[in-house]
């Protein structure tokens, strides 16, 4: 399962983050000992987060495993995911509830800090100045977003690390964002972000700061003509149906993940305990350089959900590269920020930007279009409920990666046009084309269309009609559903 906002597992994921949120509690003290006066247990450090899990963040990940391995267990983190609960701030949130103490760790994308007084890191999403990988790499490894994360304490945060994480590029909505022309007069969804928001606007089109929920709705909506986003971020949320278009060799800037710390709740730790933190977030940014690059597979997982890549063109670049000189000078007004720029330039001169991605004829050109809800119909034979299992055994062989959420029971029912229950959300519809049904999901952007037939006692069986998310049609058509009212 690729998927990590899938509709297929919005209720177990909900489940799942709400008892880590319950279970983190309070932070425990690094004096605090068993009832018995035995071995101390061990020390938690909560960990703010705005996303829902970190399957799409694999930098912060590593790190929390980290933590954990270094200190022999003695040492973890728990994630208070949701932070800011889908807000266009969220990142932010998480930055000041861990100067207020609120929670001892977080982690946001270094992006937002231009909007809380913080530029230095202005000069790491300059459009299209680290546009490659083992350019990501080379910054990293030479020391320079630490050297901008020295500014945090300014606003109230300890800075742990710097984590490399995936080149962000532009998806459309209608067609791919090739040149200045395309963006011409186009909303196009960011972070809130006043660095990013400069570069839209150079390209004329209009900045949106959408995260998360809102961004679905405003595609749903019609609102939005384009976003950007890495690959794999781009994969696991399956968003090749309402935004198909990948412009793959425009890289306008990296996502680096900055981790801080609350400074009062890192000094009560032992120096120990302090080891084993700052030794992960090392260990964690020596790591995600060398993993951060999942674009291929990415890739050939998006194409297979219904993305659609093309390349820009050398006129096209160097158009693109001219609309942003203007954002580029703006920025050097600032003389920390032009020092760090020329040290990324001096980088980019002496590093191989790699192989270009590799597009599939089959992922090229016009994207398919979703089955019209106007043109389909909902037969009453469809209306009752439905339920079916499935087993371990059925998650193994249809390629699951984890087997902790089986066995498991489905149940949905079908009346009139609408969903309840089953792998979709509460507002859910449904219609039927011929031998053919769709499912859409509105508040997330996504439909489902499988060919289906009913057998003598009113079994729906269903299969994928591709391209789809393959856990999705695992989990939403594995095993017959079965009629029982």
């Amino acid at each position: 399962m690729s998927s990590m906002n899938s509709l297929a597992r919005l209720g177990r994921i909900s489940v799942a983050v709400a008892a880590v949120v319950l279970a983190a509690g309070c932070s425990t003290s690094p004096s605090a000992s068993s009832k018995a006066g035995g071995v101390a247990p061990p020390v938690v450090l909560q960990m703010g987060s705005a996303y829902g899990d970190l399957n799409g963040v694999p930098a912060v990940q590593y790190f929390v495993s980290r933590v954990e391995e270094r200190s022999g267990g003695n040492l973890r983190v728990e994630l208070k995911n949701n932070y800011g609960d889908n807000a266009d701030d969220a990142e932010q949130q998480v930055v000041r509830a861990v100067a207020a103490g609120q929670t001892d760790l977080g982690w946001a994308g270094t992006r937002v800090f231009d909007t809380m007084g913080v530029a230095s890191f202005q000069a790491l999403h300059a459009p299209m100045l680290v546009d490659s990988y083992p350019l990501e790499q080379a910054v990293i490894t030479a020391g320079i977003p630490l050297q901008m994360a020295q500014d945090l304490d300014k606003i109230g945060v300890r800075s742990l690390a710097v984590l490399a994480d995936g080149l962000r590029k532009p998806i459309g909505v209608k067609r791919p964002l090739l040149s200045p022309t395309d963006w011409q007069g186009i909303t196009f969804g960011t972070f809130k972000s006043q660095g990013q928001a400069e570069a839209i606007k150079a390209l004329g089109a209009t900045p949106a700061d959408v995260f998360g929920r809102s961004r679905t709705e405003a595609l749903t909506a019609g609102k939005l003509q384009g976003f950007e986003m890495s690959l794999p971020v781009y994969d696991l949320q399956v968003l090749a149906q309402s935004a198909p278009y990948v412009t793959a060799n425009v890289n306008l800037w990296p996502q680096m993940d900055a981790l801080v710390a609350n400074p009062a709740r890192f000094t009560r730790l032992s120096e120990q305990q302090k080891g084993w933190l700052e030794q992960a977030a090392r260990d964690a940014s020596a790591h995600t350089t060398a993993s951060a690059d999942q674009d291929a597979s990415s890739l050939k997982n998006a194409c297979q959900t219904g993305a659609r890549f093309a390349n820009a063109s050398k006129d096209e670049l160097a158009a693109l590269q001219k609309a942003f000189r203007p954002v580029l000078a703006s920025l050097e007004k600032d003389a920390k920020t032009k020092a760090f720029i020329e040290q990324i330039q001096e980088l980019k001169r002496t590093t191989p930007a790699g192989e270009p991605l590799s597009i599939p004829a089959q992922c090229t050109g016009k994207a398919s279009e979703q089955p019209d809800e106007k043109d389909g119909t909902v037969p009453s034979a469809l209306n009752g409920t439905y339920r079916y299992v499935l087993t371990k055994d059925d998650a193994r062989k249809g390629g699951e990666r984890s087997l902790d959420d089986y066995p498991s029971v489905t149940t949905v029912t079908l009346r009139d046009g609408r969903v309840e229950g089953g792998c979709f959300d509460e507002s859910a519809t449904y219609w039927v084309n011929g031998k053919r049904i769709t499912f859409n999901a509105p508040a997330y952007g996504y439909t489902m269309t499988f060919d289906f037939s009913t057998d003598g006692k009113g079994n729906l069986h269903l299969t994928p009609v591709l391209p789809m998310d393959r856990g999705d049609a695992f989990v939403c058509s594995y095993k017959p559903w079965i009629k029982i009212s």
